[in-house]
């Protein structure tokens, strides 16, 4: 029965992500719609007249697109086992810190200052932890601010994100959660973890469970 109920959960989320992207997709396409159409009524003679402004706009859309393809990619090739990835060590702190750097208008609040390490894929922790912390505040209160806690627990370490207060009935992930939130749960799957989450009215959780030590280690402790 567990079997089943994990293969369940599996197929809702390939299906949720896929959702996802579908629906983020078509923002940058609206845009690049949007110049193109723009740019016609300003044309003349044959010729497309783009300020800088729609310049800058088309080019964002486009690198957005880019990105959503690469990281679906990615995604893809990851889940079945065609990526290797770095072992750290990962100091879980320093990753906060530049996962900082990759989200705007987003805080990540730290509710702890405990010290954990461990064998993660450094740059790939750092995508994950930015990509959590855009999701919880985007399905959570939206507030800009989301809580993070770390914790070591026994041969794992548990990463957590809040965003709003618990209460109200409970709902599931879904593809309005956006496509970071499915590539990041494929990346923490991929280092040997698992993501667990609760969601309600403006409320979000995950926390994203680590092994503290490498596949090998782990082997030769249970031997």
């Amino acid at each position: 029965m567990e079997a089943v109920t994990q293969r369940e959960d599996l197929d809702l989320y390939r299906r949720e992500a896929m959702g996802a992207f579908a629906h983020e997709v078509r923002t940058p396409l609206t845009s690049i719609k949007m110049v193109m159409e723009l740019a016609r009524r300003q044309s003349k003679d044959g010729q497309l007249l783009l300020d800088t402004e729609l310049i800058d706009m088309l080019r964002t859309s486009v690198e957005d697109l880019q990105e959503l393809a690469d990281d679906l990619q990615e995604t893809s090739r990851m889940e079945r086992g065609k990526i290797a990835l770095s072992r750290g060590p990962c100091n879980v702190t320093a990753a906060i810190a530049a996962a900082r750097e990759l989200l705007k208008g987003i805080e990540l609040e730290e509710a702890s200052a405990s010290v954990v390490e461990g064998p993660w894929d450094p740059a790939r922790l750092v995508r994950a932890i930015a990509g959590f912390g855009a999701s919880a505040n985007r399905i959570g209160d939206g507030s800009g601010v989301v809580q993070i806690q770390v914790v070591a627990k026994g041969d794992e370490a548990e990463i957590r994100f809040t965003s709003g207060e618990p209460g109200g009935e409970p709902r599931e992930i879904a593809a309005d959660a956006g496509f970071a939130f499915f590539r990041s749960r494929q990346l923490v799957l991929a280092m040997g973890g698992s993501l667990h989450c609760e969601r309600a009215e403006r409320f979000a959780t995950f926390r994203a469970v680590l092994p503290l030590k490498a596949p090998a280690e782990s082997r030769r402790a249970r031997l």
